[in-house]
């Protein structure tokens, strides 16, 4: 029995192995940008944070569900807005002040300064003018808002600012602008 594998084996063609390396094996999942909801998730305080997935300043892909486990600051702005500008200024200094902490500035820039969707050359425009290094100026538009309350961010005012704990539960949210409050909130979940 054992002559006979042999001579099977041996008979047989060698086996033709190719590198499968040359083939693109991977499945390219579509990326769907905005808010993502799994119908648990809400815009309230004490709701769990729907997901955000945007583009940033460089064109890269951005998850707000990566940060879980630190602090975030989501500040939805306007370009054309003055007190959005004025908060544009510290965001850097803010996060260079906070960083060791866990802490995350993020910008979502709602309106270029025409009232139109954010580009990417726009959201790279606002980091470059306002210093903005180490974290991402995201693109943003109007779908963002609450058209719908359960899908949105009840945007009325601008900046509009939501604090995000590290369970990734809405902390707090405030509209207008005031760097003391806003530090004074961070504080608060440090």
């Amino acid at each position: 029995m054992i002559f006979l594998l042999t001579l099977v084996l041996a008979c047989m063609p060698a086996l033709q192995t190719e590198d499968i390396s040359t083939y693109d094996t991977e499945i390219e999942e579509e990326i769907v940008f905005g808010i993502q909801t799994d119908g648990v998730c809400g815009q309230a305080v004490g709701d769990e944070i729907c997901n955000l997935i945007l583009k940033d300043q460089n064109d890269d892909v951005w998850h707000l569900y990566d940060l879980e486990g630190d602090i975030v600051l989501l500040d939805f702005s306007a370009m054309w807005c003055g007190p959005c500008q004025s908060a544009a200024s510290t965001v850097q200094e803010m996060q260079d002040f906070y960083e060791l902490e866990g802490f995350h500035y993020i910008t979502i820039l709602i309106d270029d300064t025409s009232g139109d969707t954010v580009e990417q050359d726009e959201a790279q425009f606002w980091a470059d003018t306002f210093g903005i290094e180490t974290q991402p100026v995201l693109q943003g538009s109007r779908d963002l808002l609450n058209g719908d309350p359960s899908l949105g961010y009840p945007v009325s005012s601008w900046p509009t600012f939501v604090f995000v704990d590290r369970n990734l539960e809405i902390f707090w949210g405030i509209y207008g602008y005031s760097e003391e409050y806003l530090r004074m909130v961070i504080e608060d979940m440090l």
